[in-house]
């Protein structure tokens, strides 16, 4: 991996008279017109946030989602990737797009703030750094970061993916209290605050860890209702709709589906008589199922992510760190921690905003969980921890996060894979990255476990 800046190329033109005496044409020789001159560090920060979009809501997004059962291949190459036949060529894309124009365009941003004492900027681009790191190392586990992005090192080390969480957390500690609401947020839309963003990206660094004690701590001061964070899509026009709207529906129309997913028997009320099923006497899923996750009006396979009129529509803003997600790590958190009373209050935050926006979602009571109780297990308290877990997967449809849930909690949603015994553990080090970094670790499959999911 090599560094590479992104530079601002400035058209001129250099008239030089038949008359020019020779101080003139030296004084232009000291100007190398292929010289290009940098960015002013602020407007880069617009490349580097939308790369972390890229990485978060693009292929990989997809391809985490074959991986935890949201989404299933229908055609072409993505009937393979259902299959879980790939090969490491196929991860090219979301590794260059972090690096290339996230990760390095970053630590140029920073550089920059960091010599003209830009609190703000700094702390903007550091959470964008975090999160593309932690995006990163959820995926791939041991990633470059100490000695990426640095001139004069073109094959950098690769770090222990717990290193690059406890990088993180520092970064993201650093930008504490720096940087007001949602200031130098153009790629993203929400009415969200920097600080929350911060502390809900530490809760899931120390949710991977199993640090439960200071996730809950961190997740107390993350995402407030009404705070959530997305990728900005509001305009109409190609290139800025919807990531998946765009793969779904604008190119590569009935590749993805999610017919045969493992997620869709959990919503559809005609399944729910299966044990999977979310249904019962406090909870209809109708509203999510048919309305919003799916698509019931146009399609181009039998069940479709709704690109209609729900999720993924051109100007649908794809959630990247929200408050259901923070609200979920809390009872999680809370639960595991042996505080039933508290995690039961974070849970029943969320079904409020669900039963607000769809119906039916009506507060649990403790005795609702346990053998033989509505939501079966054989303890109370595991039943709840699973109950947490399968909300949280349902929450957040489409993101990756969830991806990392599944491995960091040993598949406690209890996922099938499509094929064989076992669910995708990692993503393949891409082809690319193997050409190029003598340092890229060997003989890692798909199957086998990044150190934090272990």
């Amino acid at each position: 991996m090599k560094k590479i800046s992104i530079l601002v190329t400035i058209g001129f033109a250099l008239l030089v008279g038949v008359t020019s005496c020779k101080k003139e044409i030296n004084d232009i020789n000291k100007t190398n017109p292929n010289q290009f001159s940098g960015a002013d560090a602020s407007l880069m920060l617009t490349g580097a946030q939308l790369a972390n979009v890229m990485l978060n809501e693009g292929e990989s997004a997809r391809t985490a989602g074959i991986f935890c059962g949201y989404f299933k291949g229908a055609d072409r190459q993505y009937l393979s990737y259902s299959d879980y036949s790939m090969t490491a060529g196929d991860f090219n894309s979301g590794w260059s797009t972090a690096y290339i124009n996230g990760l390095a365009q970053c630590r140029i941003i920073r550089a920059a703030a960091a010599k003209s004492n830009n609190k703000v900027l700094m702390a903007v681009s550091s959470i964008t750094e975090a999160h593309l790191l932690l995006t990163l190392s959820g995926l791939w586990g041991d990633i470059p970061n100490t000695q990426a992005c640095t001139d004069g090192i073109n094959e950098p080390k690769y770090d222990k993916m717990s290193d690059v969480h406890k990088y993180c957390i520092d970064l993201l500690d650093s930008s504490m209290g720096k940087a007001s609401g949602n200031v130098l947020s153009v790629a993203y839309a929400g009415s969200f605050k920097w600080d929350e963003v911060a502390n809900t990206l530490k809760a899931r660094a120390l949710l991977r860890m199993k640090n439960y004690a200071g996730a809950a701590a961190a997740a107390a001061k993350g995402i407030k209702k009404g705070g959530d964070m997305y990728a900005n899509h509001t305009t109409e026009s190609p290139g800025a709709w919807n990531i998946f709207y765009d793969f779904l529906d604008y190119n590569r129309g009935g590749y993805l589906g999610c017919d045969g997913s493992f997620i869709a028997p959990m919503l559809d009320t005609a399944a729910k008589t299966l044990a999977m099923s979310r249904n019962n006497s406090k909870t209809t899923e109708t509203g999510r199922f048919y309305n919003y996750f799916y698509n019931g009006k146009y399609s181009y396979t039998n069940l479709d992510p709704n690109f209609f009129d729900g999720i993924f529509t051109p100007t649908s803003n794809y959630t990247l760190v929200s408050h259901a997600e923070n609200e979920l790590i809390l009872a999680e958190c809370n639960q595991r921690l042996g505080n039933s009373v508290a995690a039961l209050v974070n849970l029943n935050n969320v079904r409020a905003d669900l039963n607000a926006t769809y119906g039916t979602y009506m507060p649990y009571d403790i005795a609702d969980f346990g053998p033989g109780a509505l939501i079966k297990g054989a303890t109370a308290s595991e039943a709840m921890l699973k109950e947490i877990c399968c909300e949280k997967y349902v929450s957040l449809f489409g993101q990756i996060e969830t991806y990392c849930d599944v491995r960091r909690s040993g598949n406690i949603v209890g996922i099938t894979p499509y094929k064989g015994a076992s669910l995708p553990a990692r993503f393949l080090y891409p082809q690319q990255e193997i050409n190029s970094n003598k340092n890229t670790p060997k003989g890692f499959g798909l199957f086998d476990a990044l150190e934090l999911f272990k």
